[in-house]
């Protein structure tokens, strides 16, 4: 019985230790929460980023380029319009970065874009010319 316990924890740790592994792989990616109170939206899309995320925090400087994406509440939007509402008044900021490289991955405010701000989706393309398949009988 004893013999058996022994294996099986060999076994367990042996495999927690793999997905610790693993898991450390995987996040590569670091996550500041603060407030549009502490943090200036950047102003351009593209170079460094400096932000203190709280009042007396240090200062973070950080990299956004063009596959660095913006959200306001769950809806992919450009800089301008995050921009837009961050100057609105005090909303939570998340900013997500790489940890290594400190490239800005993603930067959320979270609120809820105005009706008129939602993209709508396109309609399916209609034939060009309006013109239709004629169905003859032969």
């Amino acid at each position: 019985m004893f013999k058996k316990t022994l294996i099986t924890t060999i076994a367990l740790c042996s495999t927690a230790s793999a997905a610790w592994s693993q898991a450390t792989l995987i996040s590569n990616e670091t996550g500041v929460e603060t407030s549009t109170e502490f943090v200036s939206v950047p102003g351009s899309a593209y170079g460094p980023w400096s932000f203190a995320p709280c009042a007396g925090c240090e200062s973070i400087v950080l990299r956004l380029d063009d596959t660095s994406q913006y959200y306001v509440g769950k809806q992919a939007v450009p800089l301008a319009t995050l921009r837009k509402y961050a100057a609105r008044g005090a909303s939570h900021l998340d900013v997500f970065y790489e940890t290594k490289s400190r490239h800005v991955t993603r930067l959320i405010l979270r609120t809820q874009l105005d009706p008129a701000d939602v993209p709508t989706k396109k309609s399916p393309k209609a034939p060009q010319g309006g013109a239709t398949e004629s169905r003859t009988k032969s």
